[in-house]
């Protein structure tokens, strides 16, 4: 019997015997109330504050934020951590998408539903890790969001580690509605966005015993360059890299200097090539590369959602859903530049296995351009780059079902669908083709070093064939030099699932709620980089491939036992296997009671589970290239050399040519040795442990007056068997103790930031340049994290109006991670309010207040963060208080101060079916805390500077309209 017959058999065995459903009204005092499904459970339930902390959105709060996307939504969480976001996502594996970590424990441990039902991850992995991709969800078509602050894997399965959000859209809705709206900053015009939805729905499920909801949804943003944005930087910054001065010609001292690598570029030593037609005071070729780094891309999406219902009895219905995304992201790249004084670059052949490298040489003495009869440094940009990386992606899951009640006590759904992702991934430019460069440039592997390390190149003809320097160049010559790379990703996935809940018996004279149920899936996923990329020929660039299929299937149970009056005991378990894992039970136990209509106690305690994806445990192999990686044994030197090349500099004057190439070798060293760029094979391991973790809350929810409730949860999060490779700064920190071969140094001879005297002079006589490092996926880490979430919502009655007050806040008490050594292994700082690994702030929170009078509405709401070191974890000695010190910065300038921010959103009714809103973020136009960390490894091309800094004060104009 094969896999395929197995399959329709099982989904048929599931579909018939299976299933839950939406909503059933219980007698209570002869009144109909109705029971609901909260997040976190499959049982229905009256009460609106289950055993389990969930946090719950609505629609009108939703449009209260001001948000465009549900990105923007989820970012607004005190519980949720910074994460992948397509506008930083050009130099990841999977740009063009966003995603969302809940506790700080990642993308891949926080599961995202929508209508309580799975959708297929974005077909590209980030590196490793595979998520969903909020860009491709619908926001206008949105009732509410449920947000489970605990783990979930004992109800929805792997994945559920940190939590679960739950994206729930309209039901039986009746209308015709048009929306639009448009966000600008006004501080830099160039951030804007604009959003229009329409919505419609038709039929009366009661009446007509039908209902169809259409929501068609279209977003666009425009690019902004950093050329638009360089003069607005945060003055504040002002000289604290290096102890720069303004004016020094570095770009940490003066913000938006032209570059060096420019085109038609220059000749160290005698001078800008012909046709140049910008020079700095030294008389140097230069060019404006701001104009090529992109601070925002332009996006363009549109998700359209179908839903409807049939009512084909009064125990029965039909429902079917239909969700299509296309999400485009266009990305600007920066130019390709030359320069014959940086290192050689080092990456891999993901077809071998083998390294490859690409060394930059001199332009030769026999050079038409070189007049100088020896070898020259050539400083280059390619102004005749393409330059472009575009992600182009599509999304869907169709899905049909049955839904009703058995016998009148017994709710049952199932349904069967297909899901998929599909995206391509295209670039050209900023990196060279190795085997182009060789035919239309040279060949940069034909050269001999001597003992001093001096490089004598064999090509006579380098930069001397088709490619002309500074000339035009035909389409032919660019296609072979900036060929066109990147991945085709898909995903597929089948699905059956099925559930009934009910009451079972009765304990103590109360009834027992049950649910059990299951699902089966296939998933398919395959990244195919193209052939370039796959031959390691796309100098600099990582490859990451997969190509696999599995089969799944899960069966879960749950029970909600009344002990007493008010004491309830919540009990769940789910069975899940996944192909190569081992079958994972996962249990939970929660405990309500509700003590008195003003108290009641929650409580639980749940193990979860995350399976190895298909591209750790799959046959794969991924290489990339770790950049702004510190050297802790060379940077220091580097430090110390770039302020001696700068104290010389400022002793010369500003027109002597030498002061401008003693400060840009200052920044080339530095950048070199402080903010390396380092390759990285890691290949998969088909013996993975699934991740597993342990969580618990304990929570208090009060109301002390009618109105106005408090809920307090402590929460504990522990995960062990992390998929992970070893952090690369953690390696470089114990490397004395690492096997050979795991980090990996070029040969002296291509040290090019000290001569060997200055090694010895620095005691690194035999520490070359940082080159790659080697390894593999593993079950290695743990993280434990620990905290408290504060919730508050209060409704008050005012003579002006209805007063609705809410409040949401995160304390966080520790953060830490396990990493194994040689010697055993140990658990890292608390990186709670720190820099890296964990949300940087201690403490995140926000106060809203909405006053309704009439036909308006106004709220204001604040948002608070609070300072952060810049200190990572322990290994992190260039940011503790001592290395701040020897960048010259003071203690209090080696963290990130706290953030207030205060929004107002104002909201008319007062015309017929129209109703006008305004948004204003960041109503007192405040700047963000100064980032020195964030400014001082951003590297001398560009800067990382929170985008929001530049946005400051934007406003948000949106109009509503409901035809009928």
């Amino acid at each position: 019997m094969n896999n395929r017959i197995v399959l329709k058999q099982s989904v048929l065995a599931v579909a018939m015997a299976l299933a839950a459903s939406p909503a059933v009204l219980a007698q209570e005092s002869g009144n109909q109330i109705q029971k609901v499904v909260v997040t976190g459970s499959n049982i229905k339930r009256i009460d609106a504050e289950s055993a389990t902390p969930v946090q719950i959105i609505k629609h009108d709060e939703i449009t209260r934020l001001g948000v465009s996307s549900v990105k923007e939504l989820l970012d607004t969480l005190t519980s949720a951590s910074s994460s992948l976001s397509d506008i930083g996502g050009n130099n990841s594996f999977a740009g063009g998408s966003s995603s969302v970590s809940l506790r700080g424990l990642g993308k891949q441990s926080t599961l995202v539903l929508l209508n309580s039902r799975r959708v297929a991850p974005y077909a590209l992995a980030d590196y490793n890790e595979v998520f969903t991709n909020l860009d491709a969800l619908p926001l206008d078509a949105v009732e509410r969001i449920d947000i489970l602050r605990n783990g979930g894997s004992a109800v929805y399965g792997s994945d559920a580690v940190a939590g679960v959000i739950n994206i729930i859209t309209r039901t039986d809705y009746q209308g015709l509605q048009a929306s639009a709206s448009h966000t600008r900053s006004q501080q830099n015009g160039e951030f804007r966005n604009s959003k229009a939805a329409l919505t419609g729905g038709f039929g009366n499920l009661e009446t007509d015993r039908y209902n169809v909801l259409a929501n068609l949804e279209v977003y666009k943003r425009d690019s902004v360059n950093w050329r638009q944005l360089i003069d607005d930087i945060n003055p504040a910054y002002g000289d604290k890299f290096l102890r720069v001065k303004p004016g020094s010609g570095l770009m940490f001292g003066n913000r938006g200097a032209p570059s060096i690598l420019s085109y038609p570029g220059q000749l160290v030593g005698q001078g800008p090539l012909p046709g140049c037609t910008t020079l700095n005071a030294a008389k140097e070729c230069v060019y404006d590369r701001y104009s090529r780094i992109e601070a925002v891309p332009k996006s363009e999406r549109a998700n359209l959602m179908l839903a409807g219902t049939i009512k084909l009895s009064e125990n029965l219905q039909s429902f079917s859903e239909v969700l299509y995304s296309r999400t485009k992201t266009d990305y600007m790249g920066s130019f390709a530049v030359y320069d014959s004084t940086q290192p050689t670059s080092v990456w891999g052949n993901p077809s071998t296995g083998l390294p490859r490298s690409f060394t930059r040489h001199q332009l030769p003495a026999g050079h038409p351009l070189n007049h100088s009869g020896e070898p020259l440094d050539l400083r280059y940009r390619f102004g005749d780059d393409p330059g472009f990386h575009k992600d182009t992606a599509d999304q869907y899951r169709v899905l049909t079902g049955l839904k009703g009640t058995l016998d009148g006590k017994y709710d049952w759904e199932s349904a069967i669908g297909i899901m998929g992702s599909k995206t391509k991934d295209r670039s050209r430019g900023t990196f060279f083709s190795a085997s182009g460069f060789k035919q239309v440039i040279g060949d940069y592997d034909k050269f001999t070093t001597d003992a001093d390390g001096n490089v004598t190149l064999a090509d006579p003809l380098f930069f001397n064939r088709d490619y002309k320097l500074g000339q035009k160049n035909s389409d032919a010559v660019l296609a072979l030099l900036f060929p066109e790379s990147g991945y085709d990703g898909k995903i597929t996935q089948y699905f059956v699932d099925g559930k009934i809940s009910g009451e079972l018996g009765s304990f103590n004279g109360r009834p027992i709620g049950v649910a059990v149920g299951g699902d089966i899936r296939h998933e398919k996923f395959a990244i195919n980089p193209t052939a370039n990329l796959q031959n390691g020929d796309i100098v600099d660039n990582g490859s990451a491939a997969a190509n696999a299929s599995r089969y799944t299937s899960s069966v879960f149970g749950e029970a909600n036992v009344p002990l007493a009056t008010g004491l309830e005991l919540v009990g769940a378990a789910r069975v899940d296997k996944f192909k190569g894992v081992k079958a994972h039970v996962s249990p939970k136990l929660a405990l309500r009671w509700e003590a008195s209509k003003e108290v009641l106690l929650r409580g639980t305690v749940e193990k979860g589970f995350r399976a190895p994806n298909l591209t750790e445990s799959a046959q794969s192999a991924k290489f990339a290239y770790n950049n702004q990686i510190n050297d802790p044994l060379r940077c220091d030197p580097a430090t110390d050399k770039a302020k001696k090349l700068i104290a010389q500099a400022n002793q010369l004057p500003e027109s002597d040519p030498r002061r401008a190439t003693l400060l840009a070798d200052a920044v080339v060293i530095e950048s070199r040795e402080c903010s390396a760029g380092v390759a990285s094979r890691v290949v998969n391991n088909p013996n993975l442990k699934p991740e597993t973790s342990t969580s618990a809350t304990v929570g208090i929810v009060l109301e002390p007056v009618k109105g106005t409730s408090i809920s307090i949860d402590y929460w504990r999060i522990k995960r062990k068997d992390e998929i992970s490779t070893r952090d690369l700064n953690e390696l470089l920190a114990a490397e004395s103790t690492l096997a050979p071969g795991i980090i990996i140094r070029a040969p002296l001879s291509e040290d090019k930031s000290f001569t060997a005297a200055e090694r010895k002079a620095y005691g690194i006589e035999n520490v070359g340049p940082l080159q790659s490092s080697r390894g593999m996926f593993e079950n290695t880490v743990q993280t434990k994290t620990s905290g408290v979430d504060v919730s508050v919502a209060s409704r008050i009655n005012t003579g002006f109006g209805r007063l609705d007050l809410s409040g949401n806040a995160t304390y966080l008490f520790d953060y830490r991670k396990y990493a194994p050594t040689r010697d055993g292994g140990s658990w890292g700082d608390n990186q709670v309010g720190r820099y890296e690994g964990s949300p940087k702030s201690k403490l995140s929170a926000n106060i809203g207040a909405t006053l309704k009078t009439g036909d308006f509405s106004n709220s204001l709401r604040l948002t608070h963060r609070s300072s952060t070191q810049l200190r990572g974890d322990y290994f992190d000695d260039a940011f503790s208080i001592d290395g701040c010190k020897t960048k010259g910065w003071s203690e209090s300038e080696c963290r990130l101060g706290s953030y207030n921010r205060v929004d107002y959103f104002l909201s008319y009714t007062g015309v017929k079916n129209l109703t006008l809103s305004l948004f204003v973020r960041n109503l007192f136009n405040k700047r963000m805390p100064v980032d020195l960390k964030d400014f001082a490894t951003s590297g001398a091309n560009t800067y990382s500077t929170d985008i929001e800094d530049l946005e400051r004060r934007s406003i948000r104009v949106m109009a509503e309209y409901k035809f009928w």
